[in-house]
């Protein structure tokens, strides 16, 4: 549909940063779809009035929301990782940030909000993490990079352990080539796929 990114200056921008979920999930917000794509996209008109041109997405890859969850103790609500910070798949968005549901509607809803952030005239930049992953130490699960080459992707120890200079159980390899690589594409996929 002829969209790409704008192009505007950083030195121009005024960037807001939200999480996709938090930003309209409150009945307040008054969007038909809270804590969506679609909610954001509603509340377009709310950000152009407060002058910003750049939106930043607090983390978009597929995360896993119940690694550490636990229950309110005072109304037995399950809490649930809610800002993103340990991801899955660094290939897909987080589908539960789709109104859409199912089978694949996140990858279209999300390309639909950032097309119409830029017919808006507002730029998107997407808080990425590589620096670790949802698998966590050697006693976190066994979801993609442990499985396929576990010391290729991790920083481990002489012992096999996981060093831990990210505070979350896990450190990514970024100086190995494959990782160096595997980094590249995903960040060519993002911007190529989504702009």
């Amino acid at each position: 549909g002829g969209d790409r990114p704008l192009g505007t200056p950083i030195e121009d921008l005024v960037i807001y940063e939200l999480n996709v979920r938090s930003f309209t999930a409150h009945p307040s917000s008054g969007v038909s779809h809270p804590g969506t794509y679609a909610g954001l996209i509603e509340k377009i008109p709310y950000l152009k009035s407060l002058g910003v041109n750049c939106v930043e997405l607090m983390p978009v890859f597929d995360f896993d929301e119940f690694e550490n969850s636990r229950r309110n103790e005072e109304t037995g609500e399950l809490l649930v990782n809610h800002w993103g910070y340990s991801t899955v798949s660094f290939f897909a968005p987080k589908a539960g940030f789709a109104a859409s549901g199912a089978d694949g509607g996140e990858v279209n809803e999300l390309k639909w909000l950032i097309k119409s952030l830029h017919e808006n005239g507002i730029e998107v930049i997407l808080d990425v993490v590589f620096n670790h992953t949802a698998e966590g130490n050697e006693n976190g699960p066994t979801i993609s990079f442990r499985g396929i080459d576990n010391k290729t992707f991790y920083i481990l120890t002489p012992e096999g352990y996981y060093y831990n200079f990210t505070g979350t159980g896990n450190t990514f390899n970024s100086n190995h080539p494959a990782v160096i690589g595997f980094i590249i594409d995903s960040l060519r996929y993002w911007a190529t796929e989504y702009h």
